[in-house]
């Protein structure tokens, strides 16, 4: 019996797309290419998801990493990408439609404490009755021990749960604890059908 829903955070509750993102924070394609590589691709942005490395600490070493030229874009990027990481309004419906059925949400997610600065603005995580971000607790997916920390974290039964991931390795995971998943694609339809 399903009571839980949880839910991944880039493509599942907002749209994680670094090509998009870099397009928003410059319109010059040069410079959008060396956001993706020297900002989402840099060793400190998984550090950052992992919690061990401090957001400061972060941005120290990425402006350190790059020539004095550069040192305002990839400072501009670190503290505006969010602003371009879109909610899916389907899924804030979907959420509500089904929180009035009683079911209940968290997120479970790879992502670093920024998620403080951003989550607030976006209406889809005040649905959610549990925030679970691996910086915070130091554990990662697709290891297995992030989903038996958030599972005692909320006191949840796994059989009872249900978890969302746009990546399969992540839901494989979810699947060794006794959760039951899905590798979510965009389509809202097909998760309302398998929690029926």
């Amino acid at each position: 019996m399903i009571k839980n829903i949880v839910l991944d955070m880039g493509n599942v509750c907002c749209k994680w797309d670094v090509d998009y993102i870099s397009s928003k924070l410059t319109t010059n394609k040069e410079d959008q290419e060396f956001l993706i590589k020297h900002l989402f691709q840099s060793p400190q942005w998984i550090q950052l998801d992992k919690g061990s490395i401090s957001l400061k600490e972060a941005k120290q070493q990425l402006l350190e990493s790059v020539s004095k030229e550069k040192r305002e874009l990839i400072e501009y990027g670190f503290e505006h990408w969010f602003d371009y990481f879109e909610q899916f309004d389907e899924m804030e419906e979907f959420i509500k439609e089904y929180k009035q059925k009683g079911y209940h949400f968290y997120l479970l997610s790879n992502c670093s404490l920024q998620f403080n600065q951003y989550y607030q603005t976006k209406s889809i995580f005040q649905h959610l009755e549990g925030l679970y971000i691996s910086a915070a607790h130091q554990k990662i997916k697709p290891n297995l021990d992030i989903f038996e920390d958030f599972l005692k974290e909320y006191h949840l039964q796994a059989n009872e749960c249900f978890f969302v991931d746009d990546l399969k390795e992540n839901v494989e995971s979810a699947k060794k604890v006794g959760m039951q998943g899905l590798v979510y694609q965009g389509n809202v339809q097909e998760l309302k059908q398998l929690i029926k």
